[in-house]
Parts: C-alpha cells; structure tokens; sequence
C-alpha cells in the first residue's frame, strides 16, 4: 500500500493518453488473486468507481496512484476536474474555468442547438471509434451494434443512433474526452456530454464518478435498486 508521495517515479512517462481504466478491465480478467495497482487520473479514478459500483471491478482489489495531469494536459482536455483525490505523483492544477465550446453551446437557442448536432452527426462515418474507446461502455452486446440502429449500408447513421447512446451515458459519462479524441470527423463530443452532465447535476445532484451514490437512473424513488443485476447498463 501505498503510505506517501512518490516524488522520484524515475523515468516514466505519463503523458500518454490512454484510459487506464480499459486497460485494467482488460487485465483484470487475468489477474484472479491479489491485487492491481494502476496509475489513475482523475478521469481513470471516476471511470473506475462507476465500473466498482456496477460489480465489474472489485474495489478492493485494487490500489490507485493518483496522478495529477500538468496544466497543459488540464488546458488541452478542458477539464474542469483534474485533480484525484489522493495525488501520489505531479502537483495539481487548476481546473478549466471557462470552457468556450461548452459555453458556446450553451448560449444557442434550442432551435439552433437541435440544428447544430443534426449538421454535426451529419458527419459521422459509423467507425465506432467513441464506443470503442470510451471506459465507461462495458456492455458485452452494443445495442447501437444492431442493423435497427447502423445498418449496413448507408452514412450517416439515423440521429436515433446518437442519442441513445447519449442517454446510454448520462449516468456514468465522466467527461475524459475519448469519444471526441477518437472522432475522425472531429464531432464535438466532449461539449454534448457536458450538457448532459451538466441537466444530470441540475435534476439530480449527481455526478458521474462519485464512489459512494448509485445512479439515480437504476434506482426507484425511494433510492432502492431497480433490479437485482448489479450490472445493468
């Protein structure tokens, strides 16, 4: 266990831009006993405790180190959340104050906003890249998969096939930027799940990432859950 800073990590990198999270879902099926240490961001920490509360990952297994991002990595992701909880390497930084996309989407009306991510899915060429690197899609059969929702022949996808996964993610998007870095087409993904997130806060007072509160989506409203699985997507 970890009991203090690590302030001379030698010569490793850690810069990558890679979800810690998936890689340890990968590996965690292999690893039977003992325990996984992994690096974690503040993105990899939420990414984590969501699959923790979902029983995909066993939390006690598990020993995180908390790394800080630098400035520009804070800057380049515009994050508004970019500190762990417990930072073991780097030092903190100051989140992102004002994200520019975001407010600027935000300022439309709802008429203009409708309009802008109709042009914008417009653009998607069905490569899959954002379910396919995002830590937080875990299902074993996608749903957006099916011919009903990306037929076989024909892009872009129907609008339907966007906003199911954008409802998929309101409870568990932790705004890491995967699905807007894998974009070919460069969709402003990040921006459209901040809104989310942010319609989340506003009618819930929830968070995605937060390790003790269960979704308020896949509970009742006496806060019991509202199936047996705990792995309900």
């Amino acid at each position: 266990m970890l009991l203090e800073r690590v302030d001379n990590p030698g010569k490793l990198r850690f810069d990558v831009p890679y979800q810690m999270a998936m890689i340890l879902t990968k590996i965690n099926r292999f690893v039977k006993e003992g325990k996984i240490a992994i690096v974690a961001r503040r993105c990899d920490e939420k990414a984590i405790a969501e699959l923790v509360k979902r029983d995909l990952l066993d939390g006690s297994r598990l020993e995180l180190i908390g790394l800080a991002c630098s400035a520009e990595q804070v800057e380049a992701c515009r994050c508004t959340d970019p500190c762990p909880s417990r930072v073991d390497i780097g030092q903190p930084s100051e989140p992102v104050k004002d994200d520019q996309n975001f407010a600027g989407m935000l300022d439309m009306s709802l008429e203009d906003r409708l309009d802008f991510w109709i042009n914008q899915f417009r653009k998607c060429n069905k490569c899959f890249g954002c379910t396919l690197n995002c830590p937080v899609c875990f299902c074993d059969e996608c749903l957006l998969e099916e011919k009903t929702f990306a037929p076989d022949k024909g892009i872009p996808p129907g609008l339907t096939f966007h906003l199911i996964r954008t409802v998929h993610l309101a409870d568990k998007c932790v705004e890491c930027g995967e699905c807007e870095r894998s974009c070919p087409v460069d969709i402003p993904l990040l921006s459209l799940r901040k809104m989310v997130n942010r319609d989340m806060k506003k009618m819930f007072n929830y968070v995605s990432g937060d390790p003790e509160r269960m979704s308020p989506l896949l509970t009742t409203l006496e806060g019991d859950p509202m199936e047996d699985d705990p792995n309900v997507c």
